[in-house]
């Protein structure tokens, strides 16, 4: 498994289509603590993009939250 922090950037609904648009980056240094600094330097830079049509979904990603992803082969 691989372990990765992102920031919720952006979380915009479709009101035609009902879908919503999740945009999530790696962390940044700021704020500047030691468990972003990691991440940071393991992922400086990326993006992770969502369309997502479940309205309990979309509505858990806040902007400007971060949240852990998990990546484990399938």
């Amino acid at each position: 498994m691989i372990r990765a922090k992102f920031t919720c950037q952006q979380n915009t609904l479709d009101h035609e289509t009902q879908i919503a648009t999740v945009i999530l980056a790696p962390v940044t240094t700021n704020p500047p603590n030691e468990e972003n600094l990691t991440f940071w330097e393991a992922t400086p830079a990326g993006n992770i993009t969502l369309q997502i049509t479940n309205p309990a979904a979309w509505s858990q990603f806040s902007v400007g939250t971060s949240y852990y992803v998990d990546f484990t082969a399938a």
